[in-house]
């Protein structure tokens, strides 16, 4: 391999390395405002932040959808297909928050959410 096919292939890893990172760094984000959420459930505003809440949740699980087909995340293929099926599930928790909300439905979405993030820290590092 000559030096410049191994510059190209840096570029490529870092810009694999900082797809995943903004990725994670909006899911911690997500998954920190539905925790507080779920600590001031009977806050008297309660409907009106859990809405505004699931729709930035899924903004951001729709994100990963499109940087998947864009090929913006270069996972392996058997990666991406579960980071869709991951969002797919995502999008179906959120629905279920927004149908029939409870402090115990979010939390599922805030395990999902936040394992998510937390995998594609690790795949950054492996990266």
């Amino acid at each position: 391999m000559n030096s410049e096919q191994q510059i190209r292939q840096a570029r490529y890893r870092i810009h694999r390395a900082d797809a995943m990172v903004g990725e994670a760094a909006q899911l911690d984000a997500i998954a920190a405002q539905l925790m507080a959420m779920q600590r001031q459930w009977n806050a008297p505003d309660r409907e009106a932040r859990l809405a505004a809440v699931l729709a930035t949740s899924r903004a951001v699980w729709h994100g990963i959808q499109i940087a998947l087909a864009e090929g913006a995340l270069a996972f392996p293929l058997e990666v991406r297909q579960n980071l869709l099926i991951l969002s797919v599930y995502a999008d179906s928790k959120i629905g279920a928050c927004e149908l029939a909300p409870s402090a115990d439905t979010l939390g599922s979405l805030i395990a999902l959410t936040h394992t998510l993030a937390g995998s594609l820290k690790e795949w950054r590092e492996a990266a």
